[in-house]
């Protein structure tokens, strides 16, 4: 079905609104602070309960201390399962139309606050005012389109015919019970439309946000309940994974699980949760991306397009590219242009109206990338950046190495920090060969002027997302409803995208039924 996406920023740019949205954006910094910050906020089990140790939600800007929140315990996730378990059918069985008709009403309130939520989404994500608007904009986009898609499949719910004459057949998807959710640092939306899916189909949700964006999450957990659901079929969780973590993914009553995260971490949430029964386990674990530069490529527009999507969100992104391989016949002058517009960045405050490249999510990113950029001499040659900035906050500089080994751990593991290697590649072939022998398989793209040649790459590339001629990000940006975001091999364990026509039947489990008469 035709699908609009919210789009703020572009819609009010091409209507001239530009100083509209900054004065509505800056605004918005203020109250939030106002509203928001140097609170303590509940756990939700229904009910909001506090008086357990608290953790502090701190701020990537300048380690600001925004709020502080529960660490929640094993009996904790006891309790919530236990009450989610007695109420998702009551939910199931008011229907999909009043369920998807419920999230809706969720997104049009969103939609009212989203200067608000994006302005948050600085303090707390350190996201850049375009890329905050752009993710609460995507979490919108997950409500509605997922609303929509269930009227559209009538809740997935199919006369089927007759085996026999006497007989009246259909297929009934029904929902899983509990399902958890465990959710990442790096997008609101991505926490949105892991919930939302499983609670439109009729399931109730066990929300585990990630410890460094509480605040956004839990305001999106109240507005879930402001639109009408009842909140006894979602709770919200904060605290440490270490503690509460395998509470969760083992649990006996939690029927289903949806991860996106770190590979090592996935992997640990699919063995636990299937040591006793089979269960869906839905994950996304992350990527390590790649685009190719053809010596028919546009190389001003592959170099917007490599470090758009390098160094976007300071590399924080699932999509990111992490490497680019680059035709040896146009390597040099490839290499020129790039390297050019990179040194001009300059890692900002994103709350300045210029911001590009911000920091990094927190003091372990920050000490992570310290300790990568130690070893990088080692592994190949640093072209610019390497180096973090005198300042409070998590400021790094985008790093580009090339003449990388070819067994170093920078062309192999996942960094998700802004560090690309550029690699030299004497065909389109050769590059295809060395993005399909990587483990993971999430998203890629190709910058060339030649139709053959992205045919060539569309048919062999082995990732789930592919992009041809991307300026914007060369590898990353997909739009819910037109780019289903799905990862292969140890990128995801389904082969189906979020913002997908399939992503919904994944948390429901069919029923045949049968009337003879």
């Amino acid at each position: 079905m035709p699908f609009k996406n919210e789009n703020t920023y572009i819609n009010m740019k091409a209507a001239g609104r530009e100083k509209e949205f900054d004065d509505m954006y800056e605004a918005s910094l203020k109250e939030v602070r106002e509203k928001y910050f140097n609170r303590e906020y509940p756990l939700l089990l229904p009910h909001e309960e506090t008086g357990r140790e608290l953790f502090d939600d701190i701020s990537p800007i300048n380690t600001e201390v925004i709020a502080k929140f529960q660490k929640a315990k094993s009996d904790d996730v006891d309790s919530a399962v236990s009450f989610l378990k007695k109420s998702y059918k009551a939910w199931y069985e008011q229907g999909y139309i009043v369920r998807a008709r419920k999230l809706l009403a969720a997104a049009d309130i969103m939609a009212e606050r989203k200067f608000e939520l994006a302005a948050l989404l600085a303090y707390e994500h350190g996201k850049n005012r375009y890329e905050a608007m752009g993710d609460v904009d995507e979490a919108i986009d997950f409500m509605r389109y997922y609303a929509l898609n269930l009227i559209e499949n009538q809740g997935f719910d199919r006369f089927t015919g007759k085996g026999y004459e006497n007989e009246e057949s259909r297929s009934v998807m029904k929902p899983y019970g509990v399902f958890a959710v465990i959710a990442p640092f790096n997008f609101f939306s991505i926490t949105v439309g892991m919930t939302v899916g499983p609670l439109v189909t009729g399931n109730s949700v066990l929300l585990k946000p990630s410890s460094d964006i509480p605040l956004a999450s839990y305001l999106f957990v109240k507005i879930l309940v402001d639109a009408g659901i009842p909140s006894d079929v979602i709770a919200f969780i904060t605290g440490s994974g270490s503690v509460i973590g395998n509470t969760i993914s083992s649990h006996d009553q939690v029927d289903g699980i949806v991860f996106t995260g770190s590979r090592e971490t996935g992997m640990s949430i699919f063995h636990n949760a299937t040591k006793k029964r089979v269960k869906p386990v839905i994950t996304e674990m992350g990527g390590k991306d790649a685009i190719i530069v053809t010596s028919k490529a546009d190389l001003d527009k592959a170099s917007d397009g490599v470090m758009r999507s390098a160094f976007g969100y300071s590399g924080q992104k699932c999509s990111a590219c992490s490497i680019a391989y680059v035709d040896d016949s146009i390597y040099d002058k490839f290499m020129n242009i790039f390297i050019e517009k990179v040194k001009k960045i300059t890692p900002r405050d994103p709350k300045e109206k210029d911001a590009f490249v911000t920091p990094v999510i927190n003091k372990q990113a920050f000490e992570k990338y310290k300790k990568i950029i130690e070893q990088l001499p080692n592994e190949g040659k640093i072209l610019t950046g390497a180096k973090v900035l005198d300042r409070d906050g998590y400021y790094v500089e985008p790093t580009v190495v090339t003449d990388v080994k070819e067994d170093s751990f920078i062309l192999k593991q996942e960094l998700f920090l802004p560090i690309i290697a550029v690699v030299r590649v004497d065909s389109l072939n050769t590059a295809i060969e060395k993005i399909n022998e990587l483990d993971y398989g999430l998203t890629g793209g190709i910058f060339t002027e030649d139709p053959e040649e992205i045919k060539e790459y569309f048919d062999n590339i082995e990732v789930g997302v592919i992009y041809a001629n991307r300026r914007s990000g060369g590898s990353s940006g997909a739009m819910v409803g037109s780019q289903p975001f799905v990862g292969w091999k140890a990128s995801g364990s389904t082969g189906k995208g979020t913002g997908s026509f399939y992503y919904l039947s994944q948390f429901l489990r069919e029923q045949s039924q049968t009337i003879a008469h």
